[in-house]
């Protein structure tokens, strides 16, 4: 019977060991629980040249000056403020963490805070797919636009279009569900 036992559990553990292989898994939950994406807003953000500050102990430092911009969604809109900057961090392996930190007003002229943080492959030699997302943060007064403070969201870059301000960056960002 013990040796029945473990010819049994060997099976199992091999048949785990077979499909752990094909790569991450999903778990299994309750229907319903995988988060979902819904639109928030696109951006349109004006940028002055870059700023190369140098090499440091842990990649290379640039300084990009937000000057500007608009954004648009559903829900709301307004204007993207001068004065902030992205901060970006080229590692030894060519990806670029980006730290962007600014403010936007609404148009009814409420102020919020926003943190952009995200991870890209734009300046890795011979890439042939761009990974450019962040996970933006917000910080909004008490009111309408207090949602922006009680949700997680993710975010897309973008090169501009033909239309768009030179040069600039288009964000879209998505709230997760």
């Amino acid at each position: 019977m013990a040796d029945m036992s473990r010819r049994v559990l060997l099976a199992g553990g091999g048949a785990a060991l077979v499909l752990g292989s094909r790569g991450p898994a999903r778990a299994a939950g309750p229907a319903g629980d995988e988060p979902g994406l819904e639109f928030v807003y696109e951006a349109i953000v004006t940028l002055a040249p870059t700023v190369e500050v140098g090499r440091t102990p842990i990649g290379t430092r640039r300084r990009v000056p937000i000057t500007g911009g608009s954004f648009a969604g559903p829900c709301i809109r307004g204007k993207v403020l001068g004065g902030g900057a992205d901060w970006q961090l080229q590692r030894s392996d060519n990806w670029t963490v980006i730290e962007a930190d600014y403010m936007m007003e609404a148009d009814d002229g409420t102020l919020i805070h926003v943190r952009n943080v995200g991870l890209t492959n734009s300046r890795v030699p011979g890439a042939t797919q761009r990974y450019l997302r962040t996970i933006p943060s917000f910080e909004a007064p008490e009111g309408p636009h207090s949602w922006l403070n009680q949700a997680m969201f993710v975010g897309t870059l973008g090169a501009p279009t033909e239309d768009m301000p030179r040069p600039s960056v288009r964000i879209r960002v998505y709230r997760v569900t």
